[in-house]
């Protein structure tokens, strides 16, 4: 994002009240560093890395998830 990163753009939603509740779940390319892993720890529903998962099972994963809740 060009403005922000993911990590400040997660911090200003789950500082916001009408905002807080809603799951987020990260799907990056990235290598998560274990302080990365800290920083998500608690704010999301999970972390998928890119590739890891077809399409379908990503929709399946995103589902369960969401549905959870």
């Amino acid at each position: 994002m060009p403005v922000m990163d993911g990590f400040e753009f997660l911090l200003l939603m789950r500082a916001n009240p009408d905002y807080r509740d809603i799951p987020v779940i990260v799907v990056t390319a990235k290598d998560l560093s274990s302080e990365d892993r800290r920083l998500l720890s608690g704010k999301v529903e999970a972390v998928i890395e890119k590739g890891s998962y077809s399409r379908d099972q990503l929709l399946d994963r995103i589902r369960e998830l969401v549905g959870a809740r």
